[in-house]
């Protein structure tokens, strides 16, 4: 070593629960479609400047957290029926590969354990501006993926009377994030 510090490449980032939002929308044939969020969960990204095969994105999910605006559709989600948050209590993302897929969006690769099934979903992630905060480095991210339902095993639905089913198949995930810079994390 030649005594000058080696520019570090690597950046972590952490969600701002507070300021972010997790959000979904799924498709319901008696009310057009149903929309929520969950009110408990996080994500870390980390991102390295000189190796992009380095980048990971993580998440999890509270499920009981849920909140559609309805009590009773709350509990019947969270009930064995749908979520079944007594033994599947926790959504889990894990990236395994981040590519860029243009110069202002990137796709994060990899597996969500859900309901107790894991499936290769793809998260395509957009960088908002950047911004010094009292000393503290701060992003905005949008996120979103689109996930099969049945794909984890979630397959409560209900049958009209004149045919079709309650509820789609299709979940449209949006996350509005504010992070913050953090010393690197362990990977």
């Amino acid at each position: 070593m030649d005594g000058h510090a080696v520019k570090h490449s690597m950046e972590c980032w952490q969600v701002v629960g507070i300021e972010s939002a997790l959000t979904f929308a799924l498709r319901h044939l008696v009310m057009s479609e149903i929309r929520g969020r969950f009110r408990r969960w996080g994500a870390m990204l980390v991102l390295d400047r000189e190796d992009q095969s380095r980048a990971l994105l993580k998440a999890w999910i509270d499920l009981a957290s849920i909140d559609t605006g309805s009590v009773e559709r709350d509990q019947h989600i969270r009930s064995a029926e749908f979520f079944d948050v007594g033994r599947f209590p926790f959504a889990e993302f894990r990236s395994e590969a981040i590519e860029a897929l243009d110069e202002h969006r990137y796709v994060a690769r990899g597996p969500l354990a859900l309901h107790g099934k894991n499936r290769p979903i793809e998260l395509i992630v957009t960088p908002g501006p950047k911004r010094e905060d009292a000393g503290v480095t701060r992003a905005a991210y949008e996120v979103r993926a689109t996930i099969d339902r049945q794909a984890f095993g979630l397959r409560w639905n209900q049958d009209l009377d004149g045919g079709g089913l309650v509820v789609g198949d299709r979940i449209d995930l949006h996350a509005r994030i504010q992070a913050m810079r953090v010393p690197d994390g362990p990977r």
